[in-house]
């Protein structure tokens, strides 16, 4: 069975910008975009202080990268696939020519870039 990798993930990056009162804030920028496949590792619905919010665990794969490449997402990235945002927790090589992107879904305003 071959992959098939059909979904157009933008790649986000997080820039530090000096707010002028000796902190700063954080921005996204668009790095790129991948294809890939996305796939459900796990999913829950802990309880919370505001009732049940749904955690969803995703498995992206797609085109292997160098080290250092641009375009290789880091931990604390985020990828954007539509209306969902998922944060970059691990990245891995599974051969030379594929790469696993762990992530998780970000949800409500916390996912906004």
């Amino acid at each position: 069975m071959t992959r098939v990798n059909s979904r157009r993930l933008r790649l986000m990056g997080p820039v530090r910008t000096a707010d002028g009162g000796g902190g700063f804030t954080e921005t996204w920028v668009e790095r790129g975009a991948l294809w890939g496949e996305v796939l459900m590792r796990s999913g829950a619905l802990p309880n919370s202080d505001f009732g049940q919010l749904p955690r969803l665990q995703v498995r992206i794969n797609t085109v292997a990268m160098p080290e250092g490449h641009a375009m290789r997402p880091k931990v604390g990235d985020r990828l954007l696939d539509g209306s969902r945002s998922y944060e970059v927790e691990a990245v891995h090589e599974a051969d030379r020519r594929m790469m696993t992107v762990l992530a998780r879904e970000m949800l409500g305003a916390e996912g906004q870039p």
